[in-house]
C-alpha cells in the first residue's frame, strides 16, 4: 500500500485547506526544508497536529513529551548533549537488557541520524515522533535537569538606541548599563554636549521570560522565527531590485 502525502492526509482531516496547501508548496520550492516544518512555521497547522498526522503517516507512535516527568541517568547517558541537540532527539526508554533504546526524534525518516544514533548507542534505536520544539523543550526540563540558569551564559550584550552598551539579562530581563561611547569634545570652546539620560532615566524593562528553561526556549524561538522572516523579506528585496537573481542566491547558500 503506497503511503499517503502529508499534505493530502491533512487536507483528508480537514485541518488543511487545497490553498494553505499549495503556498506551504510554493515555500518549500523556494527555500527548501521539511513540508511539516513549514506547515508549522507559517501557522498553518499547530505542531500537535502534526506529530499525529506523521504518526498516522508514517505508521510510528507519537509520544507527548510534556508528560514524561523523569529521564533515568542510564538512559541520558546513552545519547551525547551535543548529539541530542544537533540530531534533536531524547531518549527516552531503554529496553531488552539494554540493547534497545527508544528514543523521541523529530525526522523519523532521517536514516543518517538513526544509523549514527545506532553507532553511538550500540542499540537497536526504536523512534517515536515528537515536535522539534517539544524535544528542545524536554531537554531544557529533562536532560539537563533544570540546570542552574546561573551557570549557562544568558546575558546578550547590545547597543541601545544612544549608542550605550549595554547587557539584557534572559534570567529576569533587566537592563545594565555597561559603558557609554566618549562624548565629543567641544569645538571652538564652545558649551559641553548636553549629557544623555541615564539608564537610571529609563523606565524599567519588565521581565521577558522567567528563569524557567522551557519559557526562556520559546522566548529565543520567538526571536529567531522573526528573525528568519526579516531575513526572508530582505532577501525578496534585493531579487526585486535586481542585485541578485533567485538562481544565484540558491546556488550560493547550497555551497
Amino acid at each position: 500500500m503506497a503511503q499517503i502525502k502529508l499534505g493530502e492526509l491533512l487536507i483528508k482531516a480537514n485541518v488543511l485547506q487545497e490553498s494553505q496547501l499549495k503556498a506551504a508548496l510554493a515555500e518549500q520550492a523556494k527555500w527548501g526544508g521539511k513540508l511539516g516544518e513549514i506547515l508549522v512555521r507559517m501557522s498553518l497547522v499547530s505542531e500537535d497536529i502534526l506529530v499525529r498526522a506523521l504518526s498516522k503517516q508514517l505508521n510510528i507512535p507519537a509520544v507527548n513529551l510534556d508528560a514524561v516527568q523523569t529521564l533515568p541517568p542510564h538512559v541520558r547517558s546513552k545519547v551525547p548533549p551535543q548529539t541530542a541537540r544537533d540530531f534533536s532527539v531524547l531518549p527516552l526508554q531503554l529496553r531488552d537488557d539494554g540493547k534497545t533504546l527508544v528514543v523521541a526524534v523529530a525526522d523519523p525518516l532521517n536514516v543518517r541520524h538513526l544509523d549514527e544514533l545506532r553507532a553511538i548507542t550500540k542499540c537497536r534505536i526504536v523512534p517515536n515522533v515528537a515536535g522539534r520544539t517539544s524535544i528542545a523543550r524536554a531537554y531544557a526540563r529533562l536532560y539537563e535537569e533544570n540546570a542552574e540558569l546561573a551557570d549557562a551564559d544568558t546575558n546578550f550584550k547590545v547597543m541601545d538606541a544612544h549608542g550605550r552598551t549595554v547587557i539584557k539579562n534572559m534570567k529576569d530581563g533587566s537592563v545594565q548599563q555597561v559603558s557609554a561611547p566618549p562624548r565629543p569634545a567641544p569645538v571652538g570652546g564652545g558649551a559641553p554636549a548636553p549629557a544623555r539620560p541615564s539608564v537610571s532615566d529609563v523606565p524599567s524593562v519588565k521581565p521577558a521570560a522567567s528563569g524557567n528553561p522551557s519559557e526562556l526556549l520559546k522566548t529565543v524561538e520567538e526571536v529567531q522565527r522573526k528573525e528568519v522572516a526579516a531575513l526572508k523579506a530582505m532577501v525578496e528585496l534585493l531579487i526585486e531590485k535586481g542585485v541578485f537573481t533567485r538562481e544565484e542566491y540558491l546556488a550560493k547558500v547550497k555551497r
